[in-house]
Formats: structure tokens, sequence, C-alpha cells
């Protein structure tokens, strides 16, 4: 293996266990604790996005988003499903920046959550070639 490959492929392996390391414990977290309001104030995330926050916990959507957290950090652990990972969380990575670009504007959560993105793009964008072949396939009809 050449040299570059290789620092590609040791900083894949290193990409894929930060984010894993994110979203194991974030989506886990989701599932078995109740929001800490006073720990958001503490934050300064403002009170738009705690009643946010509180209206995922009480409607339970914030169990859909904890699976899908845990259970994408659990496929970017694998090799034969890191690809499928990075997708699949790729639009969680999107809605977490969205957050608190347009709700909370806490800055250190917006740092983060924009090198999550870009390490979630990072992975899907190594793939590029291959995701655009799959998806966009030439069609003789339009239909």
């Amino acid at each position: 293996m050449e040299t570059r490959t290789r620092i590609i492929t040791i900083f894949t392996y290193i990409v894929r266990a930060l984010l894993a390391y994110v979203y194991i414990p974030h989506g886990l977290e989701k599932l078995y604790t109740k929001i800490n309001v006073q720990e958001y104030i503490d934050f300064k995330l403002g009170q738009d996005f705690i009643n946010f926050y509180l209206i995922w916990e009480k409607s339970g959507y914030i169990w859909i988003i904890g699976i899908a957290q845990f259970l994408g950090g659990l496929f970017l652990l694998f090799k034969r499903t890191y690809l499928f990972g990075a997708v699949w969380l790729l639009p969680i990575s999107i809605g977490m920046f969205c957050c608190h670009v347009f709700i909370s504007h806490a800055e250190e959560f917006l740092i983060f959550d924009a090198l999550v993105l870009a390490l979630n793009l990072y992975l899907i964008l190594l793939h590029f070639r291959s995701l655009t072949n799959t998806f966009f396939k030439p069609q003789n009809t339009w239909i």
C-alpha cells in the first residue's frame, strides 16, 4: 500500500471511530435519560432550544433520533457498513447543525456540529463516484 493510501485509510479509521464515539453515547443518552433543563440553561442554549428539545421528548420523537444515532454509530464501526452508516447519519448531522444555526445560536455546539457534519461528509465523499453511479444511473426514458 502506498503511503498516501495508507494515510487516507488510517485517517478514515480515525474519523469512523470518532463519529461512532459521538453518536453511540448520544443515542443511548436520548434513550435512557430525560432532559435536565438546568444543564441546558447552564450551557446558555436559550429557551427556544429547550422548548424544541422538550417537544421532542414529550412526543417520543427523541426515541427515534436516539435509535437512529445509536444504530448509525454502530454501522460506522464495521468496514462493510460504514458507508451506509455515514449516509444514514447525514440527515441527523445536518439536523444537529441546523438546530444550532437557527434555534440555539450556541457557538460551541455550532462548531462541534459543523465538525461532525464535515467528518460525516468526508466519509461519504470518499465514495462519491460509486454513489453517483448508483443513484444517478443513465435512463432511456423520463419515467
